[in-house]
């Protein structure tokens, strides 16, 4: 089970080979930024990729993001070996089919976090389910090794080729998949990453408006990781995974009339035709605590901002 919950409601995968893109990576607000090693790296390139993460990890982090990197599914140990270093928090490994594939990127990052004087366990592993082999054994892979501590996948590109379905269209072709992968997120303790459908006919990576309706919509179905490819979509990610001050207000609401409750020995209540019960508080608790440790996250990536700034003047 998770033992932390960490805050990644927005982040841009971008290739680490191009330079205009990690330069300003810590301009974009993020709450983390996936340096690819895969799809959008030449084959040709895959060794000189590796060999930018070191540097790329402090460039990406001084605006406050985390530093993830995404890996070659058929590369595994030469990438390992190029991008684990102080300050990378995560390994995203694509194409994630089997547990013990995992349980053999866990011995390699625990062998190179002692090498290179890393703290155990701090290395996390993004698991990502995107073929059906890989939904099929979900909750193997997703119980695999403690480092994994969000899971998430079964949508887009490389399992919509997978399954044969058209990428775009106006209705859920991933839904029984991604429910799956929900499913073992959610019996594990650990936290889903995905979404609930909004149409995309168009194919469009940069709209906000449609960012931030799948962005809002996820949070109010229990979801609170996003990420994208398009600056465009960071801003409004990091809004609609945020609570509003009109839910945080009513969470103190329920909570001010549960206690009153309690010290009247009831157990429930309806006010204003919304029943108040220890459900209804536990839930408006959960919201507060995640309101709290997103306002904390955004207070570190404007400090981070701030120094930047004052070594820049």
């Amino acid at each position: 089970m998770a033992d932390h919950i960490a805050v990644h409601r927005s982040g841009l995968t971008m290739p680490v080979v191009t330079p205009r893109f990690i330069d300003n990576a810590w301009r974009r607000g993020c709450d983390f930024i996936n340096m690819d090693l895969e799809d959008s790296v030449p084959e040709h390139m895959k060794g000189y990729a590796r060999t930018l993460i070191k540097d790329a990890i402090t460039n990406v982090t001084k605006g406050g993001a985390e530093a993830f990197t995404r890996i070659n599914h058929d590369l595994v140990l030469a990438d390992l070996e190029g991008i684990i270093w102080p300050g990378l928090t995560k390994v995203n490994y694509p194409k994630a089919e089997y547990g013990e594939e995992i349980q053999l990127l866990d011995r390699i990052i625990s062998r190179l976090e002692q090498e290179r004087g890393i703290r155990p366990g701090t290395v996390e592993i993004g698991a990502d389910i995107e073929t059906s082999v890989g939904v099929a054994n979900a909750y193997d892979i997703a119980a695999a090794s403690p480092r994994v501590r969000e899971f998430g996948g079964a949508s887009g590109y490389d399992m919509s080729r997978d399954l044969g379905v058209e990428m775009f269209v106006g209705f859920d072709q991933f839904v029984y998949g991604k429910g799956e992968v929900e499913l073992a997120a959610r019996a594990l303790g650990l936290e889903p990453h995905t979404a609930p459908f909004t149409a995309n006919t168009t194919g469009s990576v940069g709209d906000p408006d449609r960012a931030f309706r799948e962005a809002e919509a996820a949070r109010k179905c229990g979801f609170r990781v996003g990420g994208g490819l398009h600056p465009n979509v960071v801003e409004p990610q990091t809004r609609g995974f945020t609570p509003t001050q009109e839910e945080v207000d009513e969470a103190h609401q329920v909570l001010e009339q549960y206690r009153q409750l309690e010290v009247s020995g009831e157990t429930w209540a309806e006010t204003d035709g919304n029943i108040i019960d220890r459900y209804e508080a536990a839930r408006a608790r959960k919201l507060l605590d995640w309101s709290e440790l997103c306002a904390a996250r955004d207070q570190e990536k404007a400090e981070a901002f701030a120094r930047v700034e004052a070594a820049a003047a």
